[in-house]
């Protein structure tokens, strides 16, 4: 992949809390996706540059998987979950919390439907990060990676 720069605020994609983490060991992403076959893919492709990536298809699955594997960055399909309130983004952002070490962040994208479905400010008020509209291309997930893990 060469070189991107992305724009932090379009329509199709946007990071409000430009976060970055130095870090010296494994960098986790956690891809929580409705589509098995489209997160495996994202999984499988970030692996390949690097990181540890893993796929996880339902919300209960993801709750208990964050809490033990602790990824510092999750992408998350707004369509897993109940309609609409984005309870699993501000689950997943208490589990996090708990018992976090020092220094330690977290970024938590949405990848959302359309803006009537998901519209910006009910993300933002959910407690993501920022968001990606469906389909997002994997080329941003990994700029948004390259930015957030400080070298």
């Amino acid at each position: 992949m060469e070189e991107r720069s992305y724009d932090l605020c379009t329509d199709r994609c946007e990071i409000w809390n430009p976060l970055t983490l130095a870090l010296a060991g494994p960098r986790r992403v956690m891809i929580v996706h409705s589509e098995s076959n489209v997160g495996d893919s994202f999984a499988l492709l970030l692996a390949m540059r690097g990181f540890e990536a893993v796929q996880i298809g339902d919300a209960a699955a993801a709750l208990q998987f964050v809490h033990k594997w602790r990824p510092q960055v999750l992408f998350v399909d707004t369509l897993i979950g109940d309609a609409h309130d984005h309870a699993l983004a501000r689950t997943l952002r208490e589990v996090l919390t708990v018992d976090r070490p020092a220094n330690v962040v977290e970024l938590l994208i949405a990848l959302a439907a359309d803006a009537g479905r998901d519209p910006r400010d009910a993300l933002h008020a959910a407690g993501y990060d920022g968001f990606c509209r469906t389909p997002c291309p994997v080329w941003w997930m990994f700029d948004v990676l390259k930015c957030f893990y400080a070298h």
